[in-house]
């Protein structure tokens, strides 16, 4: 991914010729290229003229980047919140069992046969597994890479935006092969639906959100996330889900969930890219993420089938979110597979406890 620095350099032109070609201060460029401002739409859109590149091109050039000469678990090491007050081993420790959960538990519920322990294996010695595939290994590293990304935009406090997802999207769907009708890091352009399968047993086909409500939809969706971002910014959540804050929490992750699938914005990747982006308020607030169990996919699958059956396709005026049972009992399924990360660093920080009384 090109920053814009790499455009500019592309262009062959020097940050006093781009400025003056695109009508904005020298100060403004360099402040935009390190990283320390945000482009107003007006520069924005000057500036992709000026390089002859499109405005998305440019978004996603202006998206902070986690440090590229920094491991995945160094990445997520030094953005996540929680992990303060560990000791170094700790600390370590601690992030390298959580990623390789997240991403074994995510990639592992779309069909990956890789284990969590091989995970590991992958994402800290950067080797291969015997007998298991190009295309689950570049699943492994995508999504890694995707939550490397998404978490250092929480550590930077930057606003999620469309080309925030079309970003994770391309680090998740790791194909080469170009589809123009599966488009990668841009919104599906046929419609698509699946067999859903809830708790009663009878499967019966869905469709999802048609192409054209994408755009509103997805409006009103990162909407939502703001706003829980927003509600749970000074929230002071426990490590028991019983908590208040704790609570409010559950309910911006079922909410960003939920409505990221109904609108099912995407060909393909979409579960994973709802399970990332639901994390968002959670680690925003200094907590750990919640990681849906493989063990439980079953009950997953079906809860899911229970709740898209009833809210049903959306069209770009409905709710994208639909209160009721089924909603509460995705919910309720989402606080106790949040209680075991919870209690995983409620053990590390017991050990940090028992290190200073020892001294």
């Amino acid at each position: 991914m090109k920053s814009l620095r790499a455009h500019r350099l592309h262009a062959g032109m020097t940050q006093a010729e781009l400025a003056e070609k695109a009508n904005i201060r020298v100060a403004t460029l360099s402040s935009l290229e390190n990283g320390k401002s945000q482009a107003r739409e007006s520069t924005l859109t000057r500036l992709a003229k000026a390089l002859d590149i499109t405005a998305e091109e440019l978004r996603s050039a202006l998206l902070p980047h986690p440090p590229q000469e920094q491991s995945i678990i160094e990445q997520v090491e030094n953005d996540w919140l929680f992990l303060k007050g560990l000791d170094k081993d700790l600390r370590t420790g601690l992030a390298q069992s959580l990623v390789a959960d997240w991403t074994h538990s995510s990639t592992a519920l779309e069909g990956n046969t890789i284990s969590a322990g091989d995970t590991l294996f992958i994402l800290t010695e950067g080797l291969t597994i015997s007998g298991k595939s190009l295309k689950e290994h570049q699943e492994i590293h995508g999504h890694a890479n995707a939550l490397a990304i998404m978490s250092h935009w929480i550590k930077t406090d930057l606003p999620i935006r469309i080309e925030s997802l079309h970003q994770l999207h391309r680090s998740v769907q790791t194909e080469t092969v170009v589809d123009i009708y599966q488009p990668i890091g841009s919104w599906k352009v046929e419609p698509n639906g699946t067999m859903v399968m809830p708790s009663n047993g009878k499967t019966t086909w869905h469709e999802y959100a048609q192409p054209k409500d994408v755009p509103p939809l997805i409006k009103r969706w990162l909407k939502m996330l703001s706003q829980h971002n927003k509600n749970n910014k000074n929230s002071k959540p426990s490590n028991k889900v019983q908590n208040n804050d704790s609570h409010s929490l559950i309910k911006a992750y079922t909410d960003i969930h939920l409505g990221f699938v109904a609108i099912h914005p995407y060909a393909d990747g979409n579960g994973r890219l709802a399970r990332l982006a639901a994390n968002i308020p959670l680690l925003r607030a200094g907590m750990p993420p919640l990681l849906i169990s493989q063990e439980e996919r079953r009950t997953y699958i079906n809860l899911l089938g229970d709740y898209t059956l009833a809210i049903g396709q959306i069209s770009a005026n409905d709710n994208i979110i639909k209160p009721g049972k089924q909603y509460n009992a995705l919910k309720k399924f989402f606080l106790t597979q949040w209680q075991s990360t919870l209690d995983q660093v409620a053990n590390f920080q017991s050990i940090q406890n028992k290190r200073k009384f020892s001294k």
